[in-house]
């Protein structure tokens, strides 16, 4: 029997993006279901998709909210995207006109310094569209791929291959990023002690919830091959 793929969009999205979504799929006759305070404002399958556009993503940054939904997204997706949406030098041009004192260095530096420090923690795909249609479009199109995040990106940060320390590239294989990796050891001092944890021990460490705990104790502790798919983060 056939499963029908949806789309589920959060019913309190309302930048304007939902509705170009919204329209694409109508166009491509791909479901969708509007549902009540999801996580995130995009999902389908294990896959959640945060949409931003500049404006409410600095805004987020400088109150702390975007590190609590990434950190949400992290905890309850096998993979996730962060997509903004939009032009810095309007968003600068803009809050000057409103009367807020701001810099191009300022604001650039705050921005790409995030995305990079985000990146590193959450280990999140990271996309920058320059417009609410081309957001609309990579959200659509991954979704006719059911899971894939491999799609062509304005901005991409690379991995590190390795590190000075073996012990945080065999957590890494295990699905961690390399800051998850380091407050692990900090917090248990080795792989030995990591791996005798139950799930909701390794919780104590920051960065790691119950969907993370679980695949690092698969991969370390497994006697069976593990597939790829159900160790490794949310990478594009």
């Amino acid at each position: 029997m056939a499963v029908t793929k949806v789309l589920y969009i959060d019913n309190r999205e309302r930048s304007g993006l939902e509705d170009l979504v919204k329209k694409y799929c109508d166009k491509k006759r791909l479901s969708y279901v509007i549902n009540q305070n999801m996580i995130t404002d995009y999902a389908f399958a294990s896959v959640g998709i945060e949409a931003k556009s500049i404006s409410d993503y600095m805004s987020s940054l400088y109150s702390g909210h975007l590190e609590r939904q990434l950190q949400n997204l992290d905890d309850n997706y096998n993979q996730f995207a962060l997509v903004v949406w939009g032009s810095l030098d309007q968003y600068i041009t803009k809050a000057r006109r409103g009367g807020r004192k701001t810099s191009y260095p300022k604001v650039f530096g705050s921005f790409y310094g995030s995305i990079a420090r985000f990146h590193n923690d959450y280990d999140a795909s990271i996309l920058i569209m320059p417009d609410r249609s081309s957001a609309a479009r990579f959200i659509c199109k991954r979704f006719e791929k059911h899971g894939s995040l491999s799609a062509p990106t304005t901005y991409r940060l690379l991995r590190k291959t390795a590190s000075e320390d073996r012990r945080i590239d065999i957590l890494r294989a295990a699905g961690c990023s390399e800051a998850i990796a380091k407050r692990l050891l900090a917090t248990f001092g080795s792989i030995s002690e990591i791996t005798s944890c139950s799930p909701k021990e390794l919780q104590a460490a920051e960065g790691v919830g119950k969907i993370r705990a679980n695949r690092i104790l698969l991969c370390l502790n497994s006697e069976e091959p593990v597939a790829d798919e159900k160790v490794k983060m949310k990478r594009a």
